[in-house]
């Protein structure tokens, strides 16, 4: 994992419902999603997930109500190396917040039954993970893609 960019992914879950997000521009636009990003220089991961989850849905949420529950390693072989996007990703389960859910310029937020989550509008990678997590269990897993930057070429999950 040299050279691995820290994001961040924050799932607001209420019951057996999930907040997700429809990414409107930028790296996954067109996806559902939870909410995150980069870790700015200085910044924890927690205050990064923290600051990501207000720019793109309006929620403040606070660090004693974040849960880690995955890191999930990304590898995309097949991009040129001046765009790379490989990533560890460290998943927060939310269960309190405040304010409620708005559309901003990069995400519109809805939210979903665990039975209607909309997967095949999604990461590929994330019907292998996610339905775990929000099971309960922790994870650590890799996810290696292939040409396309879609198909997962590669993965493991192990426990966290």
């Amino acid at each position: 994992m040299v050279n691995m960019r820290n994001a961040t992914l924050m799932l607001i879950v209420d019951e057996n419902k999930i907040l997700l997000g429809m990414k409107k521009r930028g790296f996954g636009e067109g996806k559902w999603n939870g909410f995150g990003g980069k870790v700015n220089e200085g910044e924890t991961i927690e205050e990064a997930a923290i600051r990501e989850m207000k720019e793109e849905a309006g929620v403040i949420v606070d660090k004693n109500h974040m849960e880690k529950v995955a890191e999930l390693c990304f590898t995309f072989p097949f991009v040129p190396k001046e765009k790379k996007f490989d990533q560890l990703v460290h998943v927060f389960v939310i269960t309190q917040w405040n304010g409620n859910p708005a559309e901003s310029e990069e995400m519109l937020p809805k939210w979903f039954e665990h039975k209607e989550i909309p997967y095949t509008s999604m990461w590929n990678d994330d019907i292998i993970w996610l339905p775990k997590v929000l099971a309960g269990e922790k994870l650590k897993a890799d996810f290696v893609f292939g040409e396309d930057n879609e198909t997962i070429a590669e993965h493991s999950l192990n426990d966290f």
